[in-house]
């Protein structure tokens, strides 16, 4: 039954900066997009050189989230959130008055770190907050934090490209000064909640932390984002990467505080099941959001600006989606749905050639915006169903470093089916994977509608 409380408004106040916040790492991702050709011509240096402003911010966040989110599990989710947007302060001015290249990747180092705090800190307050009221999360409050994301990462090169016209590629960094004056105004108002993670006091700084599970975490991810973004050193790095992960998964086990909760993974088999559901889940968006438009422009001979045009229905209908699948209060159903349309949209890929109307390619680019926005959506619904309140932030994290993983699968997958360029064949053969990916999403149903009446439903 639908009570008064679920009917209530946004709580807009307490929302903002949050969504102020997790705004930040799509908009400064994407507005480079834009701005990078400016950039190295200005250094003197050539695209695949500045192409490390990319991947510096990319890799940093990929670390930081779940690093950010511990740090507000176990001290205040209010004053990450605050430190996130001082951090992002500080990045913006390195990058406004950035004398050499060297210090402008110190830019995006320090942007990766501060719009890794938003995220998990806002998943942590907005938890701790619905949790002392002793009431799920508002489907719509969580729709708006993937959403904001969503609407920051379609208007990113545009707001860059306008941004780099108007004042040059300093432009990216000097939108971030009104924009963090703004959040840090408005963050006074948010409460400051004691940390749900209560850790033994008498540890110190390094052991409240988990330092060695911090370091053993970052070796594993680097070692394996060396492996995915450059199979040549694959036999180099695969030695590393299992050393790390078998020390790691020890030295969790062992702890008292764990950073990684690894017996919480294995004992809880549903929540590990959801970050491999969001890795797979973003392969399969990645690879539409990044193959289609190559496909357009290679295949139907359209000019970048027009396959941009292309491409904003589905980006609209993503946005649409995101806030009308979040007012559904079942996760499993939001799952369901998401992974149906996902395999419909697989299923009319493999229809796509160079002869199909335009008309037809626009209908099914607007059904897989439809699929983006609902998997959002239930992954992230059926993510807070699973995560401890005590382990918010860190799960969180986790969910978006999962997904940064799955992104960069894609990448991956992209120059191997396109290495002799892009064509029919081609992009069918990418489809053929995205099919596969679809199956594994199928598979992951099986468990989470067997298990349906022991979900936390009502979010």
């Amino acid at each position: 039954m639908t009570t008064k409380k679920d009917k209530e408004p946004i709580p807009w106040r307490f929302m903002l900066p949050l969504l102020l916040g997790t705004m930040m790492n799509p908009l400064n991702s994407t507005m480079l997009a834009t701005a990078l050709a400016t950039l190295c011509n200005s250094f003197q240096i050539s695209n695949g050189q500045g192409a490390i402003l990319i991947t510096s911010l990319y890799i940093t966040s990929t670390v930081a989230q779940p690093l950010m989110g511990r740090l507000a599990d176990i001290y205040s989710a209010k004053k990450v959130n605050t430190a996130g947007f001082l951090l992002v302060m500080l990045a913006a001015l390195t990058g406004i008055f950035a004398p050499t290249f060297g210090w402008l990747v110190v830019s995006r180092i320090l942007l990766g770190l501060g719009t890794s705090a938003a995220y998990p800190s806002a998943m942590a307050l907005i938890g701790k907050r619905y949790a002392l009221e002793g009431r799920p999360i508002p489907g719509p409050v969580l729709g708006l934090t993937a959403i904001s994301a969503q609407v920051t990462l379609v208007l990113g090169p545009t707001l860059g490209g306008f941004l780099t016209q108007a004042f040059g590629w300093r432009g990216i960094f000097m939108i971030n000064v009104p924009w963090v004056i703004v959040g840090l105004l408005l963050s006074r108002a948010l409460p400051n909640y004691p940390p749900a993670n209560r850790t033994d006091k008498k540890m110190n700084v390094w052991q409240r932390l988990d330092g060695t599970g911090i370091l053993l975490f970052t070796a594993f991810l680097m070692s394996l984002l060396g492996i995915l973004t450059n199979k040549e050193i694959t036999w180099y790095l695969l030695p590393v990467v299992i050393v790390a992960i078998v020390a790691l998964c020890i030295w969790e086990w062992q702890h008292d505080a764990p950073f990684i909760d690894v017996k919480l993974l294995v004992h809880k088999p549903a929540l590990s099941a959801v970050y491999i559901r969001g890795m797979v889940t973003s392969y399969v968006l990645y690879l539409m959001l990044y193959g289609l438009p190559q496909w357009l422009q290679a295949v139907r001979h359209l000019q970048p600006m027009h396959a941009g045009m292309f491409m904003l229905p589905n980006s609209l209908m993503a946005i649409g989606a995101g806030l009308l699948i979040s007012r559904i209060k079942r996760p499993t159903v939001q799952n369901v749905l998401g992974v149906a349309i996902l395999i419909a949209v697989c299923g009319g890929l493999f229809l796509l050639n160079a002869q199909i109307p335009l008309a037809m390619v626009m209908g099914i680019g607007i059904i897989a915006g439809l699929a983006e926005g609902t998997n959002i959506i239930a992954n992230q619904s059926l993510l807070n169903a699973e995560a401890p309140l005590a382990q918010k932030g860190v799960s969180f994290g986790l969910f978006r470093t999962a997904a940064y993983i799955g992104a960069i699968l894609s990448g991956s997958q992209l120059k191997t089916s396109f290495k002799n360029g892009v064509t029919d064949q081609s992009f069918h053969h990418l489809s053929f994977y995205i099919s596969i990916a679809c199956g594994l999403l199928l598979l992951l149903l099986v468990p989470l509608l067997l298990r349906k009446k022991q979900l936390q439903e009502g979010i």
